[in-house]
């Protein structure tokens, strides 16, 4: 019997039942969360990550600088690409509260300064001494100076401060240069903290196609070896019904050696003939195998499967608000592509509910996207009033700012939207549904599920 294996939700292939013990003390040692379904004798793997929570803040005060934004939204990248949740928020310090990792990035110019430096704001918190050192340690290889300095405020926050100083008037080409070096290594020390706060190993969060380069085999093996076994048995099976069609079948062996004699000196006869007409018919047979991959038209259909991942954080304290920090995967399950996924959040009560997130107005795409070597990239609402029609309909409408194709048995995430609310009264709660919209609106798919917070 075969075991599916999935990793992130996306199927590896399969394994043997018999390994599942070896397979679960691996997954077990090297810091993998694993599900085992045995209903539908199914494992589902995680990152070692998955439920881990870090808040990137930009800035020191209300301004936050486009800089400051390229280098966390660099780090967010490399993190989440991990398995964890990442936050990017500028002023909210609160967000910091029951996080794994809070870290805040600020750049200053400075007139009198003649080479970068990196300063450490050092916190004596004992808890955050260990990523301090692990951020230090990667720092340092950036090849720019790291300073430390103790604040003499006693009333230090969880949050880790690290400030680049840079010389005035510094040039385009070097402030590129330090932010990919800052964003690399600053991602490395939040991952080493975590490696050795949780006692994990590093392949416990890679993204699954870097893992298939490194277990192909264990994943892969059995769907080879079945469909090698099959192919050969096929072949095996053309072979001998054609020799038998004008022989005696207790004599195969024999007149196979009679037809290889028969091919050398070109003495063709008519079981040949058909044999070699079958060997022909089966090599274009394999050609086209699979034939999932080459559907034919009238068969062609649009499918999706939509769902909702998230996490809910929540203070003590009946003054804070509840964040709740989503993400909405859209997977093509047809066999055509999924055009430009226009996303719609329902969200009730409307009056409760604040909107927030990495989604920026259409009017600062321009200024505020992120760019990256094929353009701009990110999420935008998708009118100008988008804040009044959400207060009219309760509906947030929201479009990917580059154009975005997902090829079938592809997925496509809308990632880390915020929605903060206060305590409801009792008996009452928070919902949120979500519709995805594709191929110029013509198709659409609703979540396979819904949030919802009750009180």
């Amino acid at each position: 019997m075969e075991v599916e294996v999935y990793y992130s939700g996306q199927r590896g292939g399969t394994m043997p039942y018999e390994a599942l013990p070896a397979f679960r003390l691996f997954c077990k040692q090297n810091g993998f969360q694993l599900k085992w379904d045995s209903t539908n004798k199914r494992i589902d793997l995680d990152s070692g990550l998955k439920g881990k929570i870090c808040v990137l803040f930009t800035g020191v005060s209300t301004v936050e600088t486009a800089y400051e934004r390229e280098v966390l939204g660099t780090v967010q990248k490399f993190l989440s690409d991990s398995g964890m949740e990442v936050v990017l928020s500028q002023n909210n310090s609160s967000l910091a509260k029951n996080t794994d990792v809070a870290i805040r990035f600020s750049m200053r110019e400075i007139r009198i300064l003649e080479k970068p430096r990196l300063i450490f704001f050092q916190s004596e918190d004992e808890k955050r001494q260990e990523l301090v050192k692990c951020l230090r340690t990667e720092m340092q290889q950036s090849g720019i100076a790291c300073h430390y300095k103790v604040p003499k405020n006693k009333n230090q926050t969880s949050i880790i401060h690290i400030q680049l100083q840079l010389p005035l008037y510094t040039d385009e080409i070097q402030l590129k240069n330090y932010a990919e070096k800052i964003a690399l290594h600053l991602a490395s020390g939040v991952l080493e903290y975590l490696q050795n706060g949780l006692h994990i190993q590093p392949l416990a969060f890679l993204p699954p196609n870097l893992l298939k380069l490194f277990y192909s085999q264990m994943f892969f093996t059995a769907d080879t070896e079945r469909q090698k076994v099959a192919d050969e048995g096929y072949q095996s099976e053309a072979l001998i019904t054609n020799e038998a069609s004008d022989q005696a079948s207790d004599q195969v062996s024999d007149q196979v050696s009679d037809l290889t004699s028969d091919l050398v000196t070109e003495q063709y006869s008519e079981p040949i003939e058909v044999l070699t007409m079958a060997e022909e018919d089966l090599e274009q047979e394999v050609m086209i195998h699979p034939i999932l991959e080459v559907p034919e038209q009238n068969d062609l259909h649009a499918a999706a499967e939509v769902f909702f991942d998230y996490t809910l954080i929540h203070s003590e304290s009946i003054e804070k608000p509840y964040l709740l920090i989503g993400t909405l995967q859209v997977k093509n399950t047809g066999n055509v592509e999924l055009n430009n996924p226009i996303v719609c959040l329902r969200v009730s009560p409307v009056d409760s509910i604040k909107m927030g997130g990495q989604v920026l107005p259409p009017k600062l795409v321009e200024t505020m996207a992120v760019q990256s070597t094929t353009g701009m990239k990110g999420w935008r609402y998708l009118e100008d009033d988008w804040f009044a029609q959400a207060m009219e309909r309760g509906e947030y409408w929201i479009a990917p700012i580059q154009p975005v194709s997902i090829s079938p048995q592809s997925t496509e995430s809308f990632q880390n939207f915020q929605i903060s609310f206060m305590k409801q009264e009792a008996g009452k709660g928070i919902v949120v549904e979500g519709v995805v919209l594709c191929n110029d609106q013509e198709v659409h798919f609703p979540a396979n599920n819904r949030i919802a917070v009750s009180f």
